[in-house]
C-alpha cells in the first residue's frame, strides 16, 4: 500500500536528521550499488526505527561530552553493539542469516584499516612532542620580535603546510599557542589569528590524503589519488587567502610581546621527522604501487621508529629488556653510549658524544674538556679553564672539592654526604660514578638547581686516566630524565577517539543495512544534483563535523564524475571552518584560548569565511572544468 504524504515527509525527515546526526570515519558495508541491491529495504520496520532512534540519543550526548563528563566513545559503543542486534534480528526475520555477518564482518576490516594507520600517525606525533620538536619551533616564533601582522601570516602559512602532514588539531594547537604568545592581552589579535589557524589548518589538510580524516577516507576508498589530491590546492589555498587578506586589516598596530623563551629538540628528533616522511613514503608507495592497503605501509613505519626508539634509549641510558607492552615496566638499564666508549690517548671522543654541559679533568685534578654547552651555561669560557684547576669556580665562591675530584679520588660516603646531603647516591649506570644535585646561586641571573651526574673514565687497559662531570638544570633533568619508549608513545594515542570512530563506523554501517541512507542518497544527488548535494556536505559538516558527513557519502557511494568525488572532498575538508563548532582544529582552539577566542567571536567573521568557501567551490568547478563530466570517466 503507498505511503501517505505525512509519512512520507516523516520518512524524509528522518534520514535526514540521520544524515546530520551520522559521524564516522571510514567505508563501512552496504555502500556502492553493487552493495544495495544486496539491501533489503528495512526503513518502515521497528528495527529501523529503533535503530535510528538509538543512534541519535546516542550522538546526541557527543557535543555534551565536557558538561557531563562521559567520553564520547562511550555512548556510540553501546549504540554500536544494539544496532547490529537489531540488523542480525531484522534479517534473520526474513530469513536470512548471512548478509549481516558478512556486512559486518567489511565494517571491521574498514575500521581495522583506519585505526591501524592513524595509530601509527598518532605514535608518531606523540614522539615527535616528547622530543620537543613542537615546543622548540613555538619558542623560535615567540621569541624573533616578528610583528603583529607577521605572526599572523606566519602561523597562517605553517598551519596551512604542516596540516597536510600531520592533523589540523595538533597544527591548530601548536601555532595558537605561538599567537597568544605573542599577542599576549591583545584579545582582537588573538581571535583573529586564531580564525585564521582554524581556517588554514582545515583548507591545508583538504589536499593531502594524511591532511584530515576525510581525505584519509576518500584516498583508502579510491575515489580519488594520491597526486589527484593537488588538484586542489588552489581551491583550498583560496578558501584560506580570502579570508585571511581582509582580516588582516583589523590587526591595527599593536605592541608586539616578545619572550625569551627557549628550547632545544632531544636527541633523535631530526631522524625521526626524518623517519615520519619516509613513512608517509612507504604508505603511499604501499597503495599506488604494490596496491597494498596504505595502512600496512604505515606499520612498516613503525618498525623504522621501533628501532630508532632502540638506539635512542641506548644513548640517554635507558634501554629496557624488552620494549613493554602498554605500560609493562620491566628494566635492565645500559649506560648511555658515551659512558662506554673508552679513549688510548684522551677522552675528546667521548666529550664530542656529550650533548650536555660538561667538562673533564685528567689524574692531575686539571681541566682538559669545557664543552660549548657549558660555555653558555656558567658564561665562562673554555680558554679560561682548560689546563687550571678552577673547574670549581663557577659553582663555588671559595675553592673545594666538586663531585668530579670526589669521584677521581674515591671519597667516602660521609664525604658525599658532607658536601650534597641526601641529595646524593652513587650512580646506577656508571662504576665508580655518583649523582647529586642542589641550588648554586652563582649559576644565572637569581641561581639554579642542578643535577650533577660524574664517573671516572678508563682507557683500554682499565687504568682511570681522568673524569667527566655531566651538569644539568633540575628541571630540564627531570623532564628527560622520563625515558622515551615506543609503547609509551602508542598508549598515549587517543584512544577515546579511535573508540569513537569504531562505534560510529559500525552504527552507520548497521544503518545502512537498514536502507536509510539509500534514501538519503537519492534525496540528495537525485534531486539537488551532485553540485549542490556537495557544496551543502561543507555546510553540513560546520553544524555537526565533516567526517559523519564524509562517511554517509562513502556509504551512499553516488553516481558522480571525478571532480564531483574532488569536490565533495573539498567542502568536507574546509566547510567545518565556517563555525567554530564545525572542525576538531577550531574547538580545540577554543579550550585553549577560552574567554577570548569563541563562538561567537569566530561567528563574526564567517560571512568572511563563507565568501572563500564559495570561491573555493567556484574555482574547483573552473579549474577542475574537464573532470566534472561523467561521460568522460
Amino acid at each position: 500500500m503507498a505511503l501517505g504524504l505525512s509519512e512520507k515527509k516523516m520518512k524524509f525527515f528522518m534520514t535526514l536528521l540521520m544524515l546530520l546526526v551520522t559521524p564516522a570515519v571510514v567505508l563501512a558495508s552496504g555502500g556502492g550499488h553493487e552493495a544495495a541491491a544486496e539491501v533489503v529495504d528495512f526503513t518502515r520496520t521497528v528495527y529501523g526505527y529503533l535503530g535510528v532512534g538509538l543512534f541519535v540519543l546516542a550522538y546526541a550526548l557527543v557535543p555534551f561530552e565536557e558538561a557531563l563528563h562521559l567520553r564520547k566513545s562511550k555512548p556510540v559503543l553501546l549504540a554500536a553493539g544494539i544496532i547490529w542486534v537489531l540488523v542480525a534480528l531484522a534479517y534473520a526475520k526474513v530469513g536470512d542469516m548471512h548478509t549481516a555477518h558478512e556486512a559486518i564482518k567489511d565494517s571491521l576490516l574498514e575500521y581495522g584499516e583506519l585505526l591501524l594507520f592513524l595509530l601509527v600517525a598518532m605514535t608518531y606525533i606523540n614522539s615527535l612532542d616528547e622530543r620537543g620538536v613542537f615546543q622548540s619551533l613555538r619558542a623560535f616564533l615567540v621569541s624573533r620580535g616578528f610583528t603583529l601582522v607577521k605572526i599572523y601570516w606566519i602561523t597562517g602559512i605553517l598551519s596551512f603546510f604542516i596540516s597536510p602532514v600531520a592533523d589540523n588539531l595538533t597544527t591548530a594547537l601548536l601555532m595558537g599557542a605561538v599567537a597568544m604568545a605573542v599577542g599576549g592581552d591583545n584579545k582582537k589579535f588573538v581571535v583573529l589569528a586564531c580564525i585564521n589557524i582554524v581556517v588554514a589548518a582545515n583548507a591545508g589538510g583538504a589536499f593531502s590524503p594524511f591532511g584530515d580524516i576525510t581525505t584519509l577516507m576518500v584516498w583508502q576508498k579510491g575515489k580519488v589519488a594520491f597526486s589527484e589530491f593537488f588538484d586542489l590546492f588552489i581551491p583550498s589555498a583560496i578558501t584560506w587567502l580570502v579570508p585571511a587578506v581582509i582580516m588582516m586589516f583589523a590587526i591595527g598596530k599593536s605592541e608586539v610581546k616578545v619572550s625569551s623563551e627557549k628550547a632545544t629538540m632531544k636527541y633523535g628528533a631530526v631522524a625521526m621527522m626524518i623517519f615520519f616522511l619516509l613513512t608517509i613514503v612507504t604508505a603511499v608507495s604501499f597503495h599506488n604501487f604494490l596496491h597494498l592497503p596504505p595502512a600496512a605501509g604505515m606499520m612498516l613505519g613503525l618498525g623504522y621508529l621501533g628501532f630508532l626508539s632502540y638506539f635512542v634509549k641506548r644513548h640517554e641510558g635507558h634501554a629496557l629488556k624488552y620494549d613493554p607492552v602498554l605500560g609493562s615496566h620491566s628494566y635492565e638499564p645500559f649506560k648511555p653510549m658515551w659512558a662506554t666508549q673508552k679513549s688510548k690517548k684522551d677522552i675528546s671522543g667521548i666529550m664530542e658524544s656529550i650533548n650536555y654541559p660538561a667538562f673533564a679533568i685528567g689524574t692531575d685534578g686539571k681541566v682538559t674538556h669545557w664543552n660549548h654547552q657549558l660555555e653558555a651555561l656558567t658564561g665562562v669560557p673554555a680558554g679560561e679553564r682548560i689546563g687550571t684547576d678552577l673547574h670549581w669556580s663557577p659553582f663555588w665562591p671559595e675553592k673545594r672539592k666538586i663531585l668530579v675530584d670526589m669521584v677521581l679520588e674515591k671519597a667516602s660516603e660521609k664525604e658525599y654526604v658532607e658536601a650534597y646531603g641526601s641529595k646524593q647516591h652513587a650512580s646506577e649506570l656508571f662504576e665508580s660514578g655518583h649523582r647529586a644535585a642542589r641550588f648554586f646561586p652563582t649559576i644565572g641571573e637569581n641561581g639554579a638547581n642542578l643535577v650533577m651526574t660524574a664517573a671516572p673514565v678508563r682507557d683500554e687497559s682499565g687504568e682511570v686516566i681522568g673524569a667527566i662531570e655531566v651538569v644539568r638544570d633540575a628541571d630540564t633533568f627531570s623532564s628527560e630524565h622520563v625515558q622515551f619508549d615506543l609503547m609509551s608513545r602508542v598508549a598515549a594515542a587517543e584512544w577515546d577517539t579511535l573508540l569513537f570512530f569504531y562505534g560510529v563506523i559500525l552504527c552507520v554501517g548497521g544503518l545502512s543495512q537498514f536502507g536509510y541512507l539509500s534514501l538519503v542518497s537519492h534525496q540528495m544527488y537525485v534531486n539537488l544534483g551532485p553540485t549542490w548535494a556537495n557544496s551543502l556536505v561543507g555546510v553540513l559538516s560546520a553544524v555537526v563535523d565533516n567526517i559523519p558527513v564524509m562517511f554517509a557519502v562513502l556509504t551512499m557511494d553516488p553516481t558522480m564524475s571525478h571532480g564531483q568525488w574532488l569536490l565533495v572532498t573539498l567542502t568536507a575538508g574546509v566547510g567545518g571552518s565556517l563555525l567554530s563548532i564545525g572542525s576538531a582544529a577550531g574547538v580545540g582552539l577554543m579550550g585553549t584560548a577560552r574567554g577570548t577566542y569563541t563562538f561567537g567571536a569566530h561567528l563574526k567573521w564567517t560571512p568572511v569565511i563563507a565568501l572563500g568557501y564559495i570561491l573555493a567551490i567556484l574555482s574547483h568547478l573552473w579549474i577542475n572544468s574537464s573532470l566534472m563530466d561523467l561521460t568522460l570517466h
